[in-house]
């Protein structure tokens, strides 16, 4: 979107969000499954599910970064899609938590190509201004995914069993491999010059490592996301639990958290038509602090309803998910001719930070409301203390 700003959503942007949705919609779908999966596979621990995807999603997308800065960003799409639809067959198929355990990673390796490279996509097409307006637009179009795939596989889950889910998510694979081939167009800059020799992607990385500007941003990404994992991982076993929700009723709960990106989204853009990202980002990531106390306070003291926890859910992912677009679009600008290796890392940042989310919720879950609500608290604080560590560092520099 270098030339002037559009009218109306592009359709390459649309496509980029379908395919970087494809990652947190494989998440949300499965969720109402996790009761059935660990009654069906007779083991507990279904959360460990969760914590192998995010390991494959933290794993694949450093993987995928240089190559597609190499040869392009359709070719690993390909490549990452077919990986995606034969993991989930084996999903489909498994017969043990340690089966599904390692077959969820195969499917992340595949899945996590459409996030890095979909940030690749809006960094080649677009200015940094532009960029932020892109990446609240992209959030908006990924928020669909939290809508739609728990009511989706809450349908799914009563109507099929929870192997239903893994089948669906195949044939979504291979339709997104079809869209891609027809609709997308190549967008890696002519003049990208990039090398697959180990030695120099490892120089690379470790450049891109040392600046306090990319680290630090993704950090604080990385915190709010690992808040919103800690709620999707741990919730299911709390909301069955406390509240006895059926996986149709889970799932239109999760689904409302769709919502609260698209207002996030609105909100951002709004505040861009009068402010910088930077600007913007520096208000937005007090606001999760405050979500996060009020949210613990009323969880420990007090005995909430239903609805209290779905009003905290939603005032929640509006204000993480603000924190979002900003931050791919500060820590991607400086990075126009390594697009493909820097979102790389970014998005390995912020997985590995996600995946530690999943494991402390798998170690620290009691199944209350209150040691969840601590467990997101604690990630709210870690990603605005990420943030005040990059602007002193940047206030140094």
């Amino acid at each position: 979107m270098t030339e002037a700003r559009p009218s109306r959503v592009p359709g390459w942007l649309v496509l980029v969000g379908a395919m970087s949705a494809i990652g947190p919609f494989t998440i949300d779908m499965y969720l109402p499954g996790f009761p059935a999966i660990e009654r069906e596979l007779a083991e507990d621990g279904v959360e460990r599910t969760m914590a192998a995807y995010l390991v494959g999603i933290t794993v694949g997308q450093l993987i995928y970064g240089p190559i597609s800065d190499r040869f392009g960003r359709k070719p690993p799409l390909y490549f990452g899609f077919v990986l995606y639809a034969l993991g989930a067959i084996g999903c489909a198929l498994a017969t043990s938590m340690t089966m599904l355990i390692v077959l969820r990673v195969l499917q992340a390796l595949g899945a996590c190509a459409g996030l890095v490279i979909g940030r690749a996509i809006v960094r080649d097409r677009c200015q940094p201004h532009e960029a932020a307006r892109a990446f609240a637009t992209l959030m908006a179009i990924i928020a669909l995914g939290p809508i739609l795939a728990p009511i989706l596989g809450g349908w799914v889950v009563s109507a099929t069993g929870w192997r239903g889910v893994f089948v669906f998510q195949a044939v979504l694979g291979a339709s997104m491999l079809i869209a891609m081939h027809v609709l997308l167009k190549e967008s890696r800059p002519t003049t990208a010059i990039a090398t697959l020799h180990p030695g120099e992607i490892a120089r690379r990385y470790w450049h891109l490592a040392r600046d306090p500007g990319l680290v630090g941003y993704s950090m604080v990404a990385g915190f709010g996301m690992g808040v919103m994992f800690c709620y999707v991982t741990g919730s299911p076993i709390v909301m069955s639990q406390a509240f006895q929700l059926t996986p149709d009723e889970f799932g239109w709960m999760l689904g409302l958290n769709g919502l609260a990106f698209m207002a996030a989204s609105r909100l951002n853009v709004m505040a861009l038509n009068r402010r910088g990202p930077a600007e913007v980002l520096n208000e937005a990531v007090v606001w999760p602090v405050v979500v996060g106390t009020v949210f613990f306070l009323l969880a420990l003291l007090l005995s909430l309803p239903l609805w209290g926890v779905i009003v905290a859910q939603l005032l929640y992912f509006v204000s993480t998910a603000r924190i979002m677009p900003h931050t791919s679009a500060l820590a991607l600008a400086p990075y126009g001719q390594e697009a493909g290796i820097a979102s790389a890392l970014m998005g390995s940042l912020q997985s590995f930070v996600a995946t530690l989310a999943g494991i402390a919720v798998a170690v620290f879950n009691d199944g209350t409301l209150h040691t969840l609500a601590l467990l997101m608290l604690g990630g709210s604080i870690l990603s605005f203390g990420s943030y005040r560590w990059a602007k002193w560092v940047a206030g140094r520099n």
